[in-house]
């Protein structure tokens, strides 16, 4: 994936986007586990869990999707 600027909008998106597919794959709502999968490894600067990196990837890719159809459909 390229490195981008997300607005703050989209960011928010893809944080939600995220959370709602967390709890809706592991049908819990513990904050506490997943800030456990999603702590930074200090060797390589991502997720403890590496599903976590690409989860969160995809929520970007959803995010930015969902703002281009709502610009176009503006139009």
């Amino acid at each position: 994936m390229k490195r981008q600027r997300l607005s703050p909008e989209q960011a928010f998106a893809a944080m939600s986007i995220f959370l709602e597919r967390y709890r809706t794959r592991t049908h819990d709502g513990d904050l506490s586990a997943l800030l456990g999968d999603i702590q930074i490894n200090e060797r390589d600067s991502r997720p403890l869990d590496p599903a976590a990196w690409s989860d969160w990837l995809d929520a970007i890719e959803e995010a930015l999707h969902r703002t281009e159809e709502f610009v176009a459909a503006r139009r």
